[in-house]
């Protein structure tokens, strides 16, 4: 008979199987939450996280104004590029380098099609999910408005590249997703 004394049915296996599925779903909750605050989410920028966004979009709208006012043209190549399927999905990497380190050439002219001269051209190696793996490296002029570097990426996978040109004090910044597949050694 069903009473409050009867203390029988906390040991009916269907009731602790409902109490550890209850338990379960509380302790991973917990735990997914931990990590999203120990690890949070980066975006192409270490500035650009979701609780931060406020504080830096109007930085980020005045960067944009900026690069629209200098009207600077740029186009990026690497000899180990391999294009992605035309039917891949939008988000997917346009970019794919098939080795590392791998070669990078940067075509930067101004709005009439000048080369830009004298620039120094840091690229900001960001991977996603790992900022231990992050590195910078700055190009060198090969000739006019063309500037060449190495990136040796240490894993494979989802890259950010953040390039930043600099002339006279005005700054140029982009960002390109590239996909490494590095192939595997014997």
């Amino acid at each position: 008979m069903f009473s409050q004394k009867n203390k029988q049915g906390w040991r009916n296996p269907w009731v602790l199987l409902l109490l550890t599925l209850v338990a379960s779903g509380v302790l991973i909750n917990g735990r997914m939450l931990w990590n999203m605050v120990h690890h949070p989410m980066r975006l192409l920028d270490e500035h650009y996280t979701v609780k931060d966004h406020n504080r830096y979009d109007a930085k980020w709208l005045q960067e944009q104004a900026e690069r629209s006012t200098l009207g600077w043209k740029t186009h990026l190549e690497s000899p180990q590029r391999i294009p992605n399927d035309a039917e891949a999905r939008p988000d997917a990497a346009k970019f794919i380098i098939t080795s590392n380190p791998a070669e990078f050439k940067l075509g930067l002219n101004e709005r009439d099609g000048k080369p830009v001269e004298g620039a120094i051209v840091v690229v900001d190696a960001q991977s996603p999910g790992d900022p231990s793996t992050d590195f910078k490296t700055t190009f060198n002029a090969v000739s006019q408005g063309a500037y060449q570097g190495s990136l040796k990426f240490p894993k494979a996978g989802n890259w950010d590249l953040i390039i930043k040109a600099e002339v006279d004090g005005r700054q140029f910044d982009m960002e390109q997703r590239i996909f490494v597949a590095i192939p595997k050694q014997p």
